[in-house]
């Protein structure tokens, strides 16, 4: 499964695989009481700690995009903005989509060729999706 975090596009693989991994410090049996408010403050409070988390801690990001996508079936897109006056997580703007596969497919092929830029993905992405599962500010 590819998820894509703000400018990085994640290969999940197996979502149970991944997330019974054990480097995740819940126990499988919580996965299942994650609610979407908890996987928005888990993400806010990681983008305001380090707004460029998908490149800085790449698999950190990666098990927090397959809880998303494990607990909010349909997410397979994620942008988070952690504005310059932001006082605290609450501060990080969120927006998740459901991408078609061909576009996240297009842009995991860009991203191995180290050809892949924000703009593309705005362009390919942001810009196009009008069925949002959620959006927050």
């Amino acid at each position: 499964m590819l998820f894509l975090f703000n400018d990085v596009v994640f290969d999940l693989g197996d979502l149970t695989t991944l997330l019974r991994d054990g480097t995740l410090p819940l126990p499988p049996a919580q996965f299942e009481t994650l609610h979407p408010a908890h996987l928005t403050a888990l993400v806010r409070e990681a983008v305001f700690v380090d707004p460029n988390i998908a490149r800085n801690k790449f698999e950190q990001c990666q098990h927090l995009c397959a809880l998303i996508a494990y607990r909010a079936p349909g997410a397979n897109a994620l942008l988070a903005v952690r504005y310059e006056q932001a006082t605290g997580p609450e501060d990080v703007g969120l927006r998740f989509a459901n991408v078609p596969i061909t576009t996240l497919a297009y842009l995991w092929k860009r991203q191995n060729e180290n050809a892949l830029t924000a703009h593309e993905i705005n362009g390919e992405v942001w810009t196009r999706v009008t069925d949002t599962l959620h959006s927050a500010h």
